[in-house]
């Protein structure tokens, strides 16, 4: 699965502060793989031992020796058109030390099969055997979560931005203006960023259609996302709407 939401409160906090960071340092990343069920882990342990292709996991699903099960651990991925898994300019190790002075626990610093695009919390050791002497299952374990804080107005998760509103509802495949900016959302409810299409009723609708829109990508600014124009002149400018 590729869903950070469905991890702990705390991996899905601290995902946005890596993802936040290493763009500020002009390292592209996104959250790849997050929670596995155990069928997905057991097809993975079989890769390399009764199905084709390299060993990547000593951890078979039925073990509940993943972090992966137990929702505290996620891979990242290069998103920069240069691979997914270049290791051009140390990239990995760049990102891992990030990661580790954020304080999660790196597997590109393990002994046996290390893993640079792994990351997991370091509160039960380097394997599950803490956590297993804890809890039954992965199943028990996730009832002890602390509940999401339900927070309203902008709010940025490994992913990107977002918008919740009181009622908790959030907009997605619309227009939105705020503070006298115009904002676009994708259908999955975030925060566009650079050029995209809108045809009235769809943002970057399946057949192409639709007028092109410029919308700020300069990330950490405070107009971020916020939709550009033509001025008269042919000048171009942050839309301000009175």
């Amino acid at each position: 699965m590729r869903d950070i939401t469905l991890c702990h409160p705390r991996l899905q906090l601290l995902a946005g502060q890596l993802v936040e960071e290493c763009s500020r340092q002009g390292l592209s990343i996104k959250i790849g793989e997050t929670l596995r069920t155990k069928e997905e882990q057991d097809a993975l342990y079989a890769q390399g031992r009764t199905r084709p292709g390299a060993i990547v996991t000593n951890a078979p699903g039925s073990s509940y020796s993943s972090y992966h099960q137990w929702g505290t651990a996620f891979d990242f991925f290069r998103n920069d058109g240069k691979g997914a898994y270049n290791e051009e300019g140390r990239f990995f190790d760049q990102v891992g030390m990030i990661g580790q002075s954020l304080g999660l626990e790196w597997g590109g610093s393990w002994k046996s099969i290390v893993d640079k695009p792994h990351f997991q919390l370091p509160d039960w050791g380097s394997t599950t055997a803490g956590i297993r002497k804890l809890y039954a299952s992965p199943e028990e374990f996730m009832k002890t979560w602390p509940a999401a804080e339900e927070k309203t107005g902008w709010i940025r998760d490994a992913i990107g931005w977002w918008l919740r509103n009181e009622d908790g509802t959030y907009p997605k495949n619309q227009w939105r203006l705020i503070d006298h900016h115009w904002y676009l959302f994708n259908p999955d409810g975030y925060l566009c960023t650079g050029w995209h299409r809108w045809d009235g009723t769809a943002c970057d609708p399946e057949n192409g259609g639709g007028d092109w829109y410029f919308l700020d990508n300069t990330a950490g600014s405070p107009y971020e996302g916020a939709c550009w124009h033509t001025r008269e002149n042919g000048a171009q400018e942050i839309w301000h709407v009175e």
